[in-house]
């Protein structure tokens, strides 16, 4: 049954992959063609992103294979002929149940150890790509408008040399102002971010900055114009900051350590605050001495509690804050142990599911497969946005899909045996019926 599972297995896995590499792949479409990035950067961005879609194909593909082996069996009545030699249908499913365990430790192990980091990373590379100035070159004749800025035209130019004639560059950032020169040089810094004009032979007109009346004209021998940021070769980011889905479960543990204390340190101000704002109420309503006597005490006592319940409210919407940040955590913490545990789920509803559906190969198998994993993931979004909003704990928002389909899987599985059971009496008794009706001499 393992070998059979196999093939399956891996040409679902494959499919539902590229399924959902084609929808990657026209979001990020525009943004490639835009940013002129090489093939080597595009192979790594989908390379990182590889991570995500197998944590989401991998079950899926369990499921396609359950489907599809079991209805092989059932088209085959290879699970009649089983419960004929005395395998009852649950020992058929110890092979694959066995093997969706170890493909749940295998899972969490990547859900915990890859996962983060590709996230990681594959958002740093987006990030740098999006930043990533598009590809340009400088034509002859033609105005060039890729630096915010300036604007920037030459007669000619000698591709070997760098050497550019009859320049006009229109300089429009703190002052308003025209440079034409008769020849010069163009190339980049040392660092490449920045390029550099070396004009020779021209004059430059300047606008007034006071009163933008007046027209400053200057000539010169030689001038150097720095455009910074001109390089259009992507500038790789070392930042160090990660957000859920790019942490291991020891790094949120110990962010929501440090949150607990935070909420902890909050709730024992507000204890304090209201306890103090009580004795000064309790001061004023017994008639004790408070310090300044009289009306103006008792009005300073209210304007005091006031500024305490205004820092109640603040400490509370901390505590709050931080507490969604723990629920949001949580989330991710558990979404790494409950998807790779749908394999077993899946394992469950697959099998009665491909007995049942018999007949009907790879097209049955994705089609069952797609509608139950459907249905899961509106379960773990739904559980999600539940958890988010504090309405449900973490625990049942993420594990809850994984109970139902499972329970579900144990339902059919039960209703099956029942229902083969129940047709295998009838037969027994139909071959009985058969075997005692006389013949035409009134034997039996």
């Amino acid at each position: 049954m393992l070998k059979e599972s196999i093939g399956p297995f891996f040409f679902g896995l494959g499919i539902i992959t590229l399924v959902l590499i084609m929808d990657f792949l026209v979001d990020i479409m525009n943004l490639i063609i835009d940013r002129g990035i090489g093939a080597s950067l595009v192979i790594e961005l989908f390379g990182l992103n590889l991570a995500w879609m197998l944590a989401l194909s991998v079950p899926m593909a369990v499921l396609v294979a359950v489907v599809m082996v079991y209805g092989r069996l059932a088209s085959d009545n290879e699970i009649t002929a089983g419960k004929a030699c005395g395998v009852p249908f649950y020992r058929l499913m110890f092979p694959l149940l066995g093997a969706a365990a170890l493909m749940t430790i295998l899972m969490i192990w990547f859900s915990d150890r890859v996962l983060p980091e590709s996230n990681h990373r594959a958002r740093m590379l987006l990030t740098d790509i999006t930043r990533k100035k598009p590809t340009w070159s400088l034509e002859e004749n033609i105005f060039l408008d890729h630096f915010e800025g300036y604007h920037i035209r030459v007669r000619t130019i000698q591709r070997k040399t760098s050497e550019i004639s009859d320049i006009i560059v229109i300089q429009s950032i703190n002052t308003d102002r025209i440079i034409t020169a008769d020849r010069g040089k163009m190339y980049f810094s040392t660092d490449g971010s920045t390029l550099m004009l070396e004009l020779e032979d021209g004059e430059i007109l300047e606008v007034d900055a006071k009163s933008h009346e007046g027209i400053t004209r200057t000539e010169f021998a030689r001038q150097v114009i720095s455009i910074p940021g001109a390089s259009s070769d992507l500038q790789r980011s070392t930042e160090s900051t990660r957000g859920d889905r790019e942490m291991t479960v020891r790094m949120m543990l110990e962010q929501n350590r440090e949150r607990w204390e935070k909420v902890d340190a909050f709730c024992r101000e507000s204890d304090s605050l209201v306890t103090l704002a009580l004795r000064k109420t309790l001061s004023i309503d017994t008639g004790r001495p408070v310090p300044g006597g009289g009306a103006k005490a008792a009005a300073r006592a209210f304007t005091e509690n006031r500024d305490i319940k205004a820092k109640l409210t603040f400490l509370q919407k901390n505590i709050n804050n931080y507490r969604r940040e723990i629920n949001s955590m949580e989330v991710e913490i558990h979404k790494k142990f409950s998807i790779p545990a749908a394999c077993i789920s899946f394992v469950l509803i697959g099998a009665p599911l491909g007995s049942m559906a018999r007949k009907g190969g790879f097209a049955t198998g994705i089609a069952l497969s797609l509608f139950f994993f459907i249905i899961y993931w509106a379960f773990l979004i739904g559980g999600e946005q539940l958890a988010d909003s504090g309405a449900l704990p973490a625990f049942w928002a993420m594990w809850l899909p994984n109970i139902i389909v499972g329970g579900a899987g144990i339902i059919l599985n039960i209703a099956y045996v029942r229902q083969a059971s129940a047709i295998s009496i009838l037969d027994r008794l139909r071959s009985s019926f058969l075997f005692l009706k006389p013949d035409q001499s009134g034997r039996k």
